[in-house]
């Protein structure tokens, strides 16, 4: 079974969803075609590079996925396919697929474009047919020259010091949810054992919970979330919301 996945900011209104999914069909009528999302904000790199990296090897080995957040559309970015040893990544060279680049060995190729194609619409004339192609054998026709220097975004690392660990926002889930780039794993390394007060925005949160019915209703709450990252959270609510937090405001982890 062919399985590709389709991310994109496409929204749910207009047809370029469903032409990828044409095109995909009539290369591979046998395609199983997975809808991850056609809602990440639009033209926003950085909210869909954490999606993918997210769910993509939560697939079977094999997969292909495709995230078209394409602003420099028709411009000197490359279109990309990326392979890793399990599954291959289409779409724009533009850090998508950071996360992947930075966590996997990948090698990563030029796609060959046989044919004219949009200037505005590569997810359908370039990313769907090459993925479809992909999805079928292993067609190195596809492949062009290998990309020595794909791009990756500048994914910010925590900072630790003697008594904690300052980090930031990186994304905003749907509930509204703060997820930070502080792993637990260095909490555990550094500060396991120790009594831990979260700050943010003036806010501080004593400890980290469990679960999010241990969080009080409309009280600020830490945990560790399925990414193993530490989230600031609201039992039924939103801290982004209650906070005004966003993406990049600052998150201290302390102790004594």
């Amino acid at each position: 079974m062919s399985i590709i996945t389709l991310c994109t900011d496409f929204g749910p209104y207009d047809s370029y969803a469903a032409s990828m999914k044409g095109v995909i069909l009539g290369i591979n009528p046998k395609a199983n075609i997975i809808d991850v999302t056609h809602s990440i904000p639009r033209h926003d790199i950085t909210f869909a590079a954490f999606v993918v990296q997210g769910y993509y090897n939560y697939f079977p080995k094999g997969s292909v996925h495709v995230a078209v957040i394409d602003p420099g559309v028709g411009g000197q970015r490359y279109d990309m396919v990326l392979r890793t040893k399990d599954y291959i990544f289409v779409g724009p060279d533009n850090g998508v697929f950071s996360y992947i680049l930075i966590n996997q060995p990948s090698v990563c190729h030029e796609i060959n474009i046989p044919h004219a194609v949009s200037a505005t619409f590569h997810g359908r004339d370039v990313f769907a047919p090459a993925a479809a192609r992909l999805s079928l054998k292993w067609d190195k026709s596809v492949l062009g020259n290998i990309i020595k220097r794909p791009v990756i975004l500048d994914i910010p690392k925590p900072i630790i010091s003697t008594r904690g660990i300052t980090g930031e926002v990186i994304h905003r889930d749907h509930f509204g949810n703060l997820i930070t780039n502080i792993p637990s794993a260095k909490l555990d390394a550094i500060a396991k054992n120790k009594v831990l007060d979260i700050f943010i925005k003036g806010v501080k949160i004593q400890g980290i919970r469990n679960t999010y019915e241990q969080c009080g209703n409309d009280a600020p709450c830490a945990i560790i979330n399925s990414f193993g990252l530490l989230e600031v959270t609201i039992n039924a609510g939103s801290a982004h919301e209650k906070l005004g937090a966003r993406k990049g405001d600052t998150v201290k982890v302390l102790w004594k």
